[in-house]
């Protein structure tokens, strides 16, 4: 018999503990995956990062949520949210979430 995996929202957006990554090598990807893997959301903001490496990395990210069933989403420009496996995050905290970064240009 197959056991759904249980759903754990967020709590609220002041108490969201995410793991921010402004990367500025490859080498990054590593503390994206080890904070993934221990079902902490990360935000991935590319703003400072150059196209080649901001394509790596999002190749990176994407594979990264597809093996580990997570979720990944574009939060503004060059900003994504990648959310592990059970973990939702609703569209109010994702708000929360870019006014307390401070992201512009929001998607």
């Amino acid at each position: 018999r197959e056991m759904r995996p249980q759903i754990e929202a967020v709590p609220n957006p002041s108490s969201v503990r995410v793991h921010l990554v402004l990367p500025r090598s490859f080498i990054d990807a590593q503390q994206i995956a080890d904070k993934f893997k221990q079902g902490i959301p990360v935000i991935l903001n590319l703003q400072g990062s150059d196209n080649e490496l901001s394509k790596r990395l999002i190749d990176f990210a994407s594979g990264l949520t597809y093996a580990l069933n997570g979720g990944m989403q574009r939060i503004a420009d060059k900003v994504f949210l990648l959310t592990p496996r059970n973990v939702e995050v609703s569209a109010e905290q994702r708000a929360a979430l870019l006014e307390r970064g401070g992201f512009f240009n929001q998607a």
